[in-house]
């Protein structure tokens, strides 16, 4: 029985984000309501509050769903990174927020503002960035060993700076309007080989 309720769960669930996929594409985050996504999920308004508090529940669950297969990719590179340091480090964090593109800045900027205003949703809404982090983590104790970087790196401190040149570069795509994903991809790709270069100087012969 306990089976059946969880296949059950899971196939509201599922219904409920196909239906906002469809029209928070069709119609804009603001003009879609719960009571929109209801009918469309051909589910009662109450039976999918029993699963998502508001509209920011989805569109957290959206994007866990299509953030989770980016972490996997980068997850799989960690076992045979690219032989340049920077490279790699550009392919990890590529790999990990390629499925970012999928939703638009609309959506990204409420997910963002209701994180910020509602501890329930804070937690889930970083745990992305803090598995990103991780895989920096573990990449440079890779590149480490492999005597490609300097022997002082500190690779959680290191991850954290990675971390915060992709995070500062994402917030102005969302609200620089001009900023376009290939523009912040590129300025990704740049800021990254430039912070790079620096944990390679000694590695390298460099001076320290």
């Amino acid at each position: 029985m306990a089976g059946r309720r969880e296949s059950q769960k899971q196939e509201r669930e599922a219904r409920v984000l196909r239906a906002a996929t469809v029209l928070f594409a069709r119609r804009g985050f603001e003009r879609t309501t719960m009571q929109d996504i209801a009918r469309r999920a051909r589910l009662a308004v109450g039976t999918i509050y029993n699963y998502f508090r508001s509209k920011p529940e989805i569109i957290l669950a959206l994007v866990q769903r299509d953030t989770l297969a980016g972490l996997e990719a980068g997850e799989a590179m960690l076992k045979d990174p690219p032989g340049d340091p920077v490279v790699a480090v550009q392919t990890l964090l590529e790999e990990a927020v390629a499925p970012f593109a999928r939703h638009d800045r609309d959506l990204w900027r409420e997910l963002t503002a209701a994180a910020l205003r509602d501890p329930g949703l804070t937690h889930g809404f970083f745990a992305a960035d803090v598995r990103v982090i991780a895989l920096l983590a573990a990449l440079l104790r890779e590149l480490s060993a492999r005597g490609d970087l300097r022997a002082d790196l500190d690779p959680g401190r290191g991850a954290v700076c990675l971390y915060g040149i992709f995070f500062s570069l994402w917030m102005g795509h969302l609200i620089d309007e001009s900023v376009t994903y290939e523009t912040f991809r590129a300025e990704l790709r740049a800021c990254v080989a430039l912070a790079m270069h620096g944990y390679l100087e000694r590695a390298q012969g460099g001076s320290p």
